[in-house]
This record gives C-alpha cells, sequence and structure tokens, in this order.
C-alpha cells in the first residue's frame, strides 16, 4: 500500500470521523511518540512535569510532515495546540477541566499513533467498559481472566468483570455456576459478588452455584481456603477444603457441613452427579443440562431420593433409570418434557 502523506486534513479527518484503520497503520508511526503516549495513557493524571511527554513539540513534529498549504485549515489541531501549550502555562496542580484536556490529547495522539480511528470525547475519555464470558443453557464454557485465572462455567452461567480487573483489584461478579482455580495474589484478594453474598480468597480452587431461580446459595472447597460473608455483614464464614457453605436465601443462614469436593464439581469433567436429591432438585438440575424445559403432574413423595452420575446418558436414558425405582411416565417432544407422577 502507498504510504498516506499526513496533511492538516488527514490529521483532521483522523481525530473527528472514524476511517478504516488499516488504511493509516503506517502514519505517526514513531516509538518515540508511541513510548511518551503510553506514559500518559497509563498515567493520565500524573503532574510532575518533568514525567509528562511535551505535547507542543509532538505536534511540531506533525506539522513538519504537512503540507504547507494546508498547515491552517485544521482548526480542530490548532485548538488542541493552543490548549496544551496553556496547560504548560497553568499551575502545576491540576483542576478538574485541566486535567480532562490533558487526558483528551494524550488518548488523540496515542490513537493517532497506534494508527487507528478515534472519536474524542471530552467529558470521560476512560470509560469503564466490561467484559462478560456466557455459557448457553445445556453448554458449559471456559475462560482464562486476565490474572491468569481459570474459570468453567456451567450450563445458563454469566461471569462479568470491568477493565480495571487485575490493575487495582480482581473483582468479578456471577450469575449461576463456576469452578474457580484463582492465581495466587496476595495484594489483589479475588472478590466473586452473588446477590448479596461475597465471597472472597487469595488464591484457591472452589465451585460456586447461585442460580437466580435457586433458593440457596453454595460455595464449596477442593483445596485452599474461602471467605463467604453476607454484604449486609449479618453473617461469615470460613470453608477450608472438604467444605460447604450453604446461604438460604429466604431464611438469611449461613451453614457450613463436610463434604466430598467430587461430587460438586465432576460437572466440569462433563459428569451430572446426585446425592441423595429429592426428585424436585433432580428436574432442575436436568432442565439446566439438557436445556430442557420440564412439567411435572402429581405429587412425588417425600421418601423417594436419588443418587446417580450422569456422564454421556441421553435425557430419554436418564428418565428410563428413574422409571425403574420410580412411579413415573414422561413424553418429550422436541425440547418439552412433561413427566406425570404415577
Amino acid at each position: 500500500m502507498e504510504r498516506k502523506k499526513l496533511t492538516k486534513k488527514l490529521l483532521l479527518e483522523l481525530i473527528l470521523k472514524n476511517p478504516n484503520p488499516d488504511s493509516y497503520s503506517d502514519i505517526l508511526n514513531t516509538e518515540e511518540i508511541k513510548s511518551l503516549m503510553y506514559h500518559q495513557w497509563k498515567n493520565p493524571h500524573h503532574i510532575e512535569a518533568a514525567a509528562k511527554p511535551d505535547f507542543k513539540e509532538l505536534f511540531k513534529k506533525i506539522r513538519e510532515r504537512t503540507h504547507p498549504e494546508d498547515a491552517e485549515k485544521s482548526q480542530n489541531a490548532i485548538y488542541l495546540i493552543s490548549e496544551i501549550d496553556d496547560l504548560k502555562k497553568t499551575n502545576i496542580s491540576l483542576k478538574k477541566k485541566m486535567r480532562t484536556v490533558l487526558a483528551l490529547a494524550a488518548t488523540v495522539l496515542l490513537l493517532i499513533a497506534a494508527g487507528i480511528g478515534v472519536f474524542v470525547q471530552r467529558t470521560h475519555p476512560f470509560e469503564v467498559t466490561y467484559t462478560e464470558n456466557i455459557a448457553p443453557k445445556g453448554q458449559k464454557s471456559q475462560a482464562l481472566l486476565p490474572d491468569g485465572t481459570k474459570v468453567y462455567l456451567n450450563s445458563g452461567s454469566v461471569l462479568r468483570y470491568n477493565n480495571t480487573f487485575g490493575k487495582s483489584s480482581r473483582n468479578v461478579t456471577l450469575s449461576g455456576e463456576g469452578y474457580f482455580e484463582v492465581k495466587h495474589n496476595e495484594k489483589l484478594p479475588f472478590t466473586i459478588n452473588v446477590e448479596n453474598i461475597e465471597i472472597r480468597v487469595l488464591g484457591t480452587k472452589f465451585n460456586v452455584m447461585a442460580y437466580k431461580d435457586d433458593n440457596f446459595i453454595e460455595t464449596t472447597v477442593a483445596e485452599g481456603k474461602v471467605s463467604v460473608r453476607q454484604t449486609d455483614g449479618k453473617a461469615r464464614v470460613n470453608i477450608l477444603a472438604n467444605q460447604k457453605a450453604t446461604f438460604h436465601k429466604e431464611t438469611g443462614l449461613l451453614l457450613l457441613n463436610d463434604v466430598n469436593p467430587a461430587t460438586y464439581v465432576c460437572w466440569k469433567d462433563n459428569m451430572l452427579t446426585f446425592d441423595n436429591e429429592n426428585f424436585a432438585s433432580v428436574i432442575k438440575k436436568l432442565e439446566r443440562w439438557y436445556n430442557v424445559s420440564i412439567q411435572v403432574s402429581g405429587k412425588d413423595s417425600l421418601t423417594d431420593r436419588f443418587t446417580m452420575t450422569i456422564r454421556n446418558e441421553s435425557l430419554r436414558e436418564v428418565l428410563d433409570l428413574i422409571s425403574l425405582t420410580t412411579p413415573i411416565h414422561y413424553s418429550i417432544k422436541d425440547d418439552h418434557v412433561k413427566i406425570r407422577y404415577k
């Protein structure tokens, strides 16, 4: 591709419009500018004069590569140069408006130096953005977070964090079920927010089940130590390996008991386990596992409890197994299942 000459007209187009980044990949490809702009981008409110890039000098370099006949046509570039020049003459303790202009200039120059389009915003140049990792219903997914933490998400789950993750904090929110292998970092604890529960760790392996339609939240620890507390401060408990904390949403009780964690985390290895569970619990898990809607008529027995492990079996095969010990009749049509208790 023929290199484009940098004119004031082109500079104005880069600043105010949103061109194809590939078309300007070689414009202002100057390592000095990139290095200075990167520093300013990472430290937008740095007020030590010696550490700040000389923006006026950088614009001077840009003007040296500009066609003379177009020198006065970009009022936008002239305005930015004058604003930066005024900043250098002002008191070093920056006021709010001055910080905004400085950050604006750094944003514009960095994006131009990187050869990408930019939309100039005068109010909030550094916006908070969010990343969501989603496991659709009937499926599972994996995510590697910026700090090296591994997360496995079960069917119908969403993990969300913002672009400050790993810098000043490690906070995420979870809806659904996730298995976490948290990268150890004593300076930045890893925090999971699920409804009105906060789960806090330094580095460990554990499972959290927090579906909105369940009346409980479970945290099961495979390795290490986890702290679970209500955000209103009413209850708090520390969980060690081979223990599970259950928060009951209706009563507000937070209970701790010993468990075999393999039963609660084997789903990430494509196994669904029931350990002495009632029929209602089995149905809810089958709905999520197979992404179906199950309608139950009749009344199940309170004494019916189920212990089994599902690997590659189809839903029909699972219901056939249940019908061997439980008086049910079922029918399947597409993703709708009807079960009638005899």
